[in-house]
């Protein structure tokens, strides 16, 4: 018969930064990063290879206008976060005025499936390096706009097996900062769900100042808080490994 064949393509995994953090990302043991990483404007892997604009920030507006029926979320520029780009927060900050309602619809659990389908990052390993256990993951801390001074070490490796399970993931930065993230791994709803896991990157921490004044926030244990907002009132001797906050208001700087 002459008839029409209809071909569908599925990805084992979505990888959907919903940080304010430009991460990227390379399976454990192999040399290289994932294919599809910005590592500078010259090396951008987000650009199409048969040379058409379809990831253009116009045309992504445009589809994501009307491709989604939020309101707030349409006002935001939704694409695609490739490894090695900025997370989707970085949008909310963009925008001049952090929206807590749309902070709390971008960090949450139920994010609607067609939000997580604009920014979905598309991976798989490779079996090559899989040889003796199930193949792991491995983030960075990258900008590659160069928007930002830090970069960190590669993480530990982590499985992207464990579905239900929220891991928090490490990362050594420059001057002895870290940053850790909470992933977690769902199914995906409906037909996808015999082919694709998601993997949500979200901040370990959320927090949210209501008070009219600006606040510092540190770990108590940090050596590395503005000297400005240091307390010599409270002697806080904290252990090494102290997970306690310290807060100090912030003073207002002069125009």
């Amino acid at each position: 018969c002459g008839g029409q064949r209809h071909i569908k393509l599925f990805v084992p995994f979505w990888i959907v930064n919903t940080t304010e953090h430009s991460l990227r990302y390379k399976q454990e043991n192999a040399q290289s990063l994932v294919s599809g990483t910005v590592s500078s404007l010259q090396r951008n892997g987000s650009k199409p290879v048969d040379g058409s604009n379809r990831n253009d920030v116009e045309d992504v507006k445009n589809a994501s206008k009307s491709f989604l029926s939020n309101e707030g979320l349409q006002s935001m520029q939704l694409d695609t976060i490739f490894s090695g780009t900025p997370g989707v927060l970085t949008r909310l900050k963009s925008q001049g005025k952090l929206d807590p309602p749309m902070l709390a619809c971008l960090i949450s659990e139920d994010l609607p499936l067609n939000v997580v389908s604009k920014l979905a990052f598309m991976f798989n390993f490779q079996d090559v390096f899989s040889l003796g256990g199930p193949p792991r993951l491995c983030m960075q801390l990258f900008d590659s706009e160069n928007n930002s001074p830090y970069t960190s070490s590669w993480s530990s490796g982590f499985g992207l097996e464990s579905v239900g399970v929220t891991q928090i993931v490490g990362m050594h930065c420059k001057d002895g900062r870290s940053l850790e993230v909470s992933v977690s791994i769902s199914v995906a709803p409906g037909r996808l769900s015999n082919y694709t896991k998601i993997v949500r990157i979200c901040p370990r921490y959320v927090v949210v100042n209501h008070l009219s004044q600006p606040l510092r926030l540190w770990q108590d244990n940090s050596i590395l808080h503005p000297n400005l907002a240091i307390d010599d009132s409270n002697d806080v001797n904290e252990s090494k490994d102290s997970r306690k906050w310290v807060v100090n208001r912030a003073e207002q700087e002069s125009s």
